[in-house]
């Protein structure tokens, strides 16, 4: 089970990077949890989004999960608030051990 958690850790880290430089390449104003050179994503509804990202007017909500890192509670607040503002997109991405998207 402890494997299973960090290997977990590693995975959502490493997605949260590749995510995080993606959308930098992108030209979004990205602010990524845990990552070196970025800043901390806000406290949305209590909880801290993996990815919060800004272009113009659009903002972009992403949360990742890795092996055991999921909280439900977080991704319902973070969809609830993404919902109510129609600039605002939420993602929910499943994560493999290598940190890439296994479902889009």
């Amino acid at each position: 089970m402890l494997k299973r958690y960090v290997d977990g850790e590693n995975a959502l880290r490493k997605g949260i990077y590749r995510e995080a430089i993606q959308l930098t390449k992108e030209g979004w104003h990205v602010m990524a949890k845990g990552i070196p050179g970025f800043h901390t994503p806000p406290e949305i509804e209590g909880y801290v989004p993996d990815i919060y990202a800004v272009l113009d007017e659009k903002t972009i909500i992403i949360d990742l999960l890795a092996g055991d890192t999921a909280n439900d509670e977080a991704f319902k607040a973070h969809y609830h608030y993404a919902r109510r503002d129609i600039a605002t997109a939420y993602f929910c991405w499943e994560l493999d051990a290598a940190g890439c998207r296994i479902n889009v």
